[in-house]
């Protein structure tokens, strides 16, 4: 009985440890289960977060510009013409005021004339005198060259006679007359030289003082050599004002220009002719179009050290509210599509090697379409085939 006790207790014993490791097995196998769900929710989770952290731009097919080219600061000059009187004197009268407009030929001021019209009267009575002294001189060979004529002919008239009585004239008598003929045959041909070459003789020494006064006396009135819009007056009536003084500052014929200075690394990619956009600090809702029309060819070194070429370029759209010196950037096209569809570069992705756009319904469903594309900066892409105007496009944007 004992025994049998004992085999049972050892029997029970052997049960129990087993039952206690059977517990522990399935503790681990459910720690192992959960761990492995809990991983699974895990990746579910990040993988519904990434999704819900993916958004879509939405854009409307659209006409615009798609441009290269690159920058440059400038400044804008006004195409200036300084003007000056030929000649000095005190100013009498001033016909413009600061802002006026003016046209080519118009009169600017003048100058007191009063001694340039003195000195014009004067030259113009030398010129007289001399013209009258060259009468005087022409009508005096005229008269000795009457004298002469009779002279030689009567000469001549008496050789004859000679000839035709050779019995009542000695031979030497004959040769005498001969000689005499030739010597006054010879003065008449000098009186007839002298009377010719006076004749043809221009007054050329009073006709230049002419001249000179009479242009003195026309530069005592300054004329505008161009349209345009009177920028400044240096003097006042009564003032005196010398060849060498600028007196008025003239904006030629409303010539805006623009200037800068680019580096040597950009200087090839600019031709005269190339179209440039300009646009101002001060007025920056307006947009000015220009063109390259000169490239200085020496080189200047900044502060910096840097080699930069001077270019100008000519504003063909200028505004009034355009004013001289004003900052601005002037941008150089290198290529330009104007007018064209354009969609953001990010919208259109390659598919199987064909450029796809999202496309969103009127139902606000997207699909895929394929398109053509041209010309793009790297922000917009010209689209050729596939989309109209006002159509819309989703892309992606991870936020």
């Amino acid at each position: 009985m004992v025994k049998s006790l004992r085999v049972i207790g050892s029997l029970g014993v052997k049960n129990v440890v087993q039952l206690k490791g059977n517990k522990r097995l399935w503790a681990l196998v459910i720690v192992i289960v959960l761990a492995v769900v809990s991983t699974i929710l895990w990746l579910l989770q990040q993988s519904k977060s990434e999704k819900e952290t993916v958004r879509y731009e939405q854009t409307r097919v659209k006409r615009g510009d798609i441009l290269v080219g690159f920058d440059s600061d400038g400044s804008i000059e006004f195409s200036k013409v300084n003007l000056r009187f030929n000649v000095s004197g005190t100013i009498s009268e001033i016909l413009v005021t600061e802002g006026d407009k003016v046209k080519k030929g118009d009169p600017i001021a003048r100058l007191d004339s009063q001694d340039y019209q003195n000195q014009y009267q004067l030259a113009l009575a030398n010129l007289q005198k001399a013209q009258e002294d060259k009468t005087k001189s022409l009508l005096d060979y005229e008269l000795k060259i009457k004298n002469l004529e009779n002279e030689l002919q009567q000469l001549k008239d008496e050789y004859q006679e000679m000839e035709a009585l050779p019995e009542a004239y000695s031979a030497n008598e004959v040769k005498i007359k001969k000689a005499e003929i030739e010597t006054k045959e010879l003065e008449y041909q000098k009186l007839l030289k002298e009377y010719e070459m006076l004749k043809n003789q221009e007054s050329s020494e009073y006709e230049l003082q002419v001249k000179m006064a009479r242009d003195n006396l026309g530069n005592t009135i300054l004329y505008a050599p161009v349209s345009g819009v009177v920028l400044d007056l240096s003097k006042k009536v009564g003032e005196r004002i010398t060849e060498d003084q600028d007196f008025v500052t003239i904006h030629e014929n409303n010539k805006v220009q623009a200037t800068t200075d680019v580096i040597e690394y950009d200087i090839s990619q600019i031709e005269v002719g190339q179209k440039v956009y300009v646009t101002v600090e001060a007025l920056p809702d307006q947009k000015f179009v220009g063109r390259v029309s000169k490239i200085n060819f020496l080189a200047s070194d900044d502060s910096s050290g840097l080699v930069n070429y001077s270019v100008v370029v000519d504003i063909e759209n200028p505004s009034p509210e355009l004013k001289d010196g004003m900052t601005c950037v002037i941008t150089f096209v290198r290529k330009e599509v104007q007018n064209c569809l354009i969609v953001p570069y990010e919208a259109v992705k390659m598919v199987n090697g064909k450029q796809v756009v999202l496309v969103v319904d009127e139902n606000g469903q997207m699909s895929e379409r394929e398109i053509k594309t041209g010309f793009t900066d790297g922000n917009s892409v010209e689209v050729l085939e596939g989309l109209k105007e006002g159509e819309i496009v989703a892309y992606p944007k991870r936020g």
